[in-house]
């Protein structure tokens, strides 16, 4: 239980709440822990609750007729997973569908409880309203640069996202904090497989990144910079 509380403690949703308020929500929380490559919920089924990333890194997904699947964001700890439009009478089913990108534990809250904590605590509420303000923002920053950058663009912004908020500097270079396939990167900027691996391979051969074990190792980063810049 101190775990629990200490999460709700340092979470950006419920931070300066009184510590007999953060006892009160506790008794609304359920935690899971999820497997790497476990769905937490899927598109299109029901869905009636919040969702808090505790620990780990999840990948939010939209899946195309296709059976294409486009990676929307990675949700990293202490962060709102999703909120699934299940707020304010929306319809409530999964918008999109969220997989375990490494080994996680979760935090949940029923939708009817959180609207009730959003009216009780306006704390709370200004927190949902600066966090939704930043998903929005992300959104349309990932939305702008599909439209309108090459995709060497975009994959070297992701990169130097992902470095910028999990990189660990070594010896050999800067390290991302999470495993990225080829195919992941391509579903992440919105391009092919094929042209993900063209890109990679050309970072690779100008040295701008390495790879090991499966991580990506930015041995460049002034370099990337440029090139995210450049293109």
């Amino acid at each position: 239980m101190e775990n629990k509380i200490e999460y709700l403690k340092n979470s950006r949703m419920f931070q300066n709440l009184k510590a007999k308020d953060i006892e009160n929500i506790i008794d609304l929380c359920s935690f899971e822990e999820s497997q790497k490559g476990a769905f937490l919920f899927e598109e299109g089924v029901s869905c009636q609750w919040l969702y808090f990333v505790c620990e780990g890194r999840v990948k939010l997904l939209a899946h195309s007729s296709s059976g294409r699947d486009f990676i929307l964001k990675i949700v990293s700890s202490n962060d709102l997973l999703s909120d699934n439009n299940v707020l304010f009478d929306r319809i409530p089913e999964c918008i999109y569908s969220a997989q375990a990108l490494e080994d996680s534990v979760l935090m949940k809250i029923r939708s009817n409880d959180f609207l009730s904590l959003l009216e009780k605590y306006p704390e709370i509420n200004k927190n949902y309203n600066v966090t939704i303000d930043r998903h929005l923002r992300e959104a349309y920053s990932s939305l702008k640069n599909m439209a309108f950058e090459k995709v060497e663009r975009r994959i070297a912004r992701h990169l130097i996202k992902f470095a910028n908020n999990t990189g660990e500097q070594l010896d050999v270079g800067l390290k991302l904090g999470v495993k990225l396939s080829r195919q992941e990167i391509a579903n992440l900027t919105g391009t092919t497989i094929e042209t993900a691996i063209r890109v990679m391979s050309k970072f690779k051969k100008e040295k701008i990144i390495a790879e090991k074990g499966g991580y990506i190792y930015i041995k460049n980063k002034h370099g990337l910079v440029r090139m995210a810049d450049d293109f």
